[in-house]
């Protein structure tokens, strides 16, 4: 009889992965200085700079911890993978995005403030995800600390702690200290073993966008969460219902990688169109089209124009990321006019539409790029430029409600006055030129403080017995102006450009 064939046996590929937490909480509750301690406690720690800023997300490991009711082999360093969500009350959509992505919630809570506005909304947030969360008191270390009061406000809005009368697990911390953070993450991980989930890394790919945006050099880029199965180089995917082939990967240490594991936070480049964050990533149509987290919307689209309506301020506005631009849209004054929208650097379209329409260009955590810069000069267009989304709104807020009038200007330099010499029947401002540059015609105002204390022009500028044409920051000069306006020291000069 002929032997029987041994029967090879597949792998199997059903493992534990590593758990995707989020961090929520009111702004300047201590967020980013948690998320900071937590990233020193990783053992593998090397090169973190900026990089959560770039990906939106970052894991950890943590070496085992001895336990006794597990097998020595079954104990093996911890792996944590965190998704980094703004803070800011324009980001709410992105808030929520995170929650869905997540297994794990830490909801942070000053103990000196205690539950503030953002504080309520992410509860509600992670209540309707469903998802298992952990309370963790930051800036227990304060002199003003009250955490009595943090478990008594938090109890109102239905949140009952550990030996409190309820079951949510809570630990005191320090962010800036570095305490209570072994205790957090100790709570984290045995929240996920009760959780036993499992993911199949050679199971039909599910990925989650939770950023992206469109890059000068390397086109439309996401920042991705894997779920279950593996992302791979090379493979053809389809987000939104649009197919891609993807050029390359990297973690979110921007080192180049060929595949990404379940619970693995990854970038991937070779997209044919910025995704719009929360959607779906799998290998086939049907798959991506699926997903309830997809963000069906006009902002998803990445550009969005509105008809001009007269007696409002005219704005197009572009941004650094599809998550950033759904937070700015989101909170617009209805009363402010939005002719265009989208993402990536302003460019000289933006500065044509904005001639033809009269609008001025706000970019927020966006470059000017060169043609669009010298268009700007030759057509008068106002552009603002922003890093802080508190500036472009609160600016825009107070335009909407007729505070403040965005002047059209452009500043050209300044500088402080430091001398004065006679001159036939004037005199001199002796300047030190501290921004930008002066130049011979220049419209100027002279501000004292804030307050503007008289206009004129230059009529000329002279270094020595010599008269020039233009004095860059850092130099000094002589100032002459026309009409003659009063000056005493101290006063700054300030050359601008009028729209």
């Amino acid at each position: 009889m002929p032997k029987k064939q041994k029967q090879i046996e597949k792998p199997n590929s059903t493992v534990s992965r590593p758990p995707i937490v989020v961090v929520m909480g009111h702004v300047d509750h201590g967020k980013t200085s948690l998320l900071d301690a937590i990233r020193s406690a990783d053992v593998a720690s090397k090169e973190h700079g900026g990089i959560t800023q770039s990906i939106g997300a970052y894991q950890i490991t943590l070496p085992a911890t001895p336990d006794p009711l597990r097998s020595e082999a079954s104990q093996q360093p911890v792996t944590i993978t965190f998704i980094d969500t703004p803070g800011h009350q324009a980001f709410t959509k992105m808030r929520s995005r995170g929650a869905k992505v997540a297994d794990i919630a830490i909801l942070v809570v000053a103990a000196n403030d205690s539950v503030m506005p953002q504080t309520i909304e992410s509860i509600k947030i992670i209540k309707d995800a469903k998802i298992p969360y952990i309370v963790a008191i930051n800036k227990v270390d304060l002199p003003e600390a009250n955490i009595d009061k943090v478990i008594q406000d938090l109890l109102r809005h239905e949140v009952l702690l550990e030996n409190y009368g309820g079951d949510v697990p809570w630990a005191k911390v320090s962010a800036l200290k570095k305490t209570g953070i072994k205790e957090l993450l100790d709570l984290v991980y045995l929240l996920w073993q009760m959780q036993e989930t499992k993911s199949d890394a050679n199971a039909p790919l599910e990925a989650i966008v939770i950023e992206s945006k469109l890059d000068k050099n390397r086109g439309p880029v996401a920042s991705v969460i894997v779920r279950n199965g593996t992302l791979k180089t090379a493979e053809k995917i389809y987000i939104d219902g649009v197919e891609s082939k993807i050029r390359g990967l990297f973690d979110y240490l921007q080192k180049p990688i060929k595949e990404a594991p379940p619970g693995t936070p990854v970038e991937v480049i070779g997209l044919s169109k910025v995704p719009s964050t929360g959607s779906l990533i799998g290998t086939s149509p049907q798959l991506a089209q699926g997903s309830s987290l997809h963000i069906s919307s006009e902002v998803a689209k990445s550009n969005r124009t509105l008809p001009s309506e007269t007696n409002r301020l005219n704005i197009i506005l572009r941004a650094d990321t599809i998550g950033s631009l759904e937070a700015l849209l989101a909170s617009i004054p209805e009363n402010i006019n939005l002719i265009d929208s989208g993402v990536g650097q302003i460019t000289a379209k933006d500065i044509i539409t904005a001639k033809t329409t009269k609008s001025i260009v706000l970019g927020f955590n966006v470059e000017i790029d060169s043609t669009a810069k010298s268009l700007q000069e030759s057509e008068k267009v106002l552009i603002r430029t922003y890093k802080i989304i508190y500036e472009l709104l609160e600016e825009l807020t107070d335009a909407a409600a007729g505070v403040l009038t965005l002047d059209q200007e452009e500043v050209l330099g300044a500088g402080k006055i430091i001398a004065q010499f006679p001159f036939e029947k004037t005199r001199i401002a002796g300047t030190k030129v501290t921004e930008g540059r002066l130049a011979r015609g220049d419209t100027i105002k002279i501000l004292r403080g804030e307050e503007v204390v008289g206009e004129s022009k230059v009529k000329s500028l002279r270094v020595g017995k010599d008269e020039i044409n233009k004095v860059e920051s850092g130099k000094e000069c002589g100032v002459l102006f026309d009409p003659q306006v009063d000056f005493t020291l101290s006063d700054t000069i300030q050359a601008y450009k009028k729209y």
